[in-house]
């Protein structure tokens, strides 16, 4: 790893931040005891730290049992900042722009037009940062970082989008180093489906939960894996790509990916809609007619209505993300697995079949207590999982004691 050169006081600031951003009305004298610094040192710093505007007073707090004098306590100034948010989809490219509270200011979105390739998409991008920023009004000097979370294999570290299976042209890609040339902001990646996972530990069913997966359904089948409480990415960020597993040897069906046969062929949104027109051409029994346009959600509102073709192929469809979610909870014995994407559409009917599939596959002589549910965030929280992922970044949260990545000036 590269280091940059730092002086010893800056260390001292970065890490009483980190203390003051995890504990909120925090005082001068507990944050003294706890690096074992001076409190007229730690004064002096916090002191910079309220003039430069990422930090703030707020209030007093308990006196002591003896009737001392009572602290004043300090938070992160969660408006110091803003972070602009961006979600690559097969279908949409979205935009949010947050405080670092990842409260969203404000937000766009604009089709992909995954045909047209990379050069135009990360046009539309850069189009859109700046349409975003001009809407808010918002000074580029307060905007720290962009995050992006994208749908298929990214090395975070690099910001090398790796494959996006299902985007025409997406193959070893430096969006991290053109987005910051472009732009002179800060850029962090990663996939949709660990961005995911970090706002379900943030805000999610997760929350107090160590180890678990989240597994996201739709025109890919990809999962973001937490273990003993660290998001878990794999050597080049390859980890969790649970829908290219090669589920059918004998399959002739072509994978984005170049395989043959991997579960996302079999039970992603487009192999359903497929298998679903196939059936209609062959003149099987339906409210649907052949060649009649239909999204997603009126074929979950027919699934719901026990629409006889749509049933069938739906509860193929759970059984076999079931069995995909069977060798999930082989590989990583989650605590939870908690599904996001179009497949919520479905429903509790939906999910009690594949719960069912689940217990079928796993271990019979193993007690069934799998715990699998559909979130409970909002659609949006994929922006604001990626506000939380590139704050987490910016202020380096996973690493209390930075002094390692850094070089020591000897100039101070």
């Amino acid at each position: 790893m590269k280091k940059n050169l730092i002086t010893l006081k800056e260390i001292n600031k970065k890490n009483i931040l980190k203390i003051i951003i995890r504990n909120e009305n925090i005082s001068r004298i507990d944050i003294a005891k706890f690096f074992k610094i001076s409190r007229p040192t730690i004064s002096a710093y916090i002191n910079e730290l309220i003039n430069e505007g990422l930090v703030e007073e707020a209030g007093k707090g308990s006196s002591t049992p003896s009737g001392g004098k009572r602290a004043t306590l300090l938070k992160f100034n969660s408006k110091a900042g803003y972070i602009i948010s961006i979600s690559i989809g097969t279908n949409l490219l979205r935009f949010a722009i947050t405080d670092l509270g990842t409260n969203i200011i404000d937000s766009i979105a604009t089709p992909t037009e995954e045909w047209l390739g990379p050069k135009i998409i990360i046009k539309k991008i850069l189009d859109s940062i700046n349409e975003l920023i001009a809407k808010t009004k918002i000074s580029r000097k307060k905007i720290f970082g962009i995050g992006i979370k994208g749908p298929g294999i990214i090395d975070s570290e690099k910001g090398m989008i790796i494959f996006f299976p299902n985007l025409t042209d997406w193959k070893n890609i430096n969006l991290k180093e053109i987005i910051e040339s472009k732009t002179g902001i800060p850029v962090y990646i990663d996939n949709v489906c660990r961005i995911l996972a970090i706002a379900e530990k943030k805000f999610g069913i997760a929350q107090d939960i160590r180890d678990f997966v989240v597994v996201f359904t739709g025109t890919g089948i990809g999962t973001g894996v937490f273990i003993d409480n660290k998001l878990f990415s794999g050597n080049k960020g390859i980890a969790g790509e649970v829908g290219h597993i090669i589920t059918d040897f004998d399959s002739d069906k072509l994978c984005h990916c170049g395989n043959y046969g991997c579960l996302e062929t079999l039970c992603s949104s487009r192999a359903l809609i497929d298998n679903i027109k196939e059936d209609l051409r062959k003149g099987e029994k339906s409210s649907l007619k052949e060649n009649q346009e239909f999204d997603f959600n009126y074929l979950a509102d027919l699934f719901k209505k026990n629409d006889p073709l749509v049933v069938k192929h739906v509860t193929e469809n759970a059984k076999l993300l079931g069995i995909g979610i069977s060798n999930i909870i082989k590989m990583f014995s989650p605590e939870i697995v908690v599904i996001h994407g179009k497949f919520l559409a479905f429903g509790e009917k939906y999910l009690s079949i594949l719960r069912e599939a689940v217990s079928k596959s796993t271990f019979s002589k193993v007690k069934n207590d799998y715990n699998i549910q559909f979130t409970k965030l909002p659609e949006e929280a994929g922006l604001i999982g990626t506000s939380v992922f590139a704050f987490e970044k910016i202020f380096k949260l996973d690493n209390l004691n930075i002094s390692d990545e850094y070089m020591v000036r000897k100039d101070f």
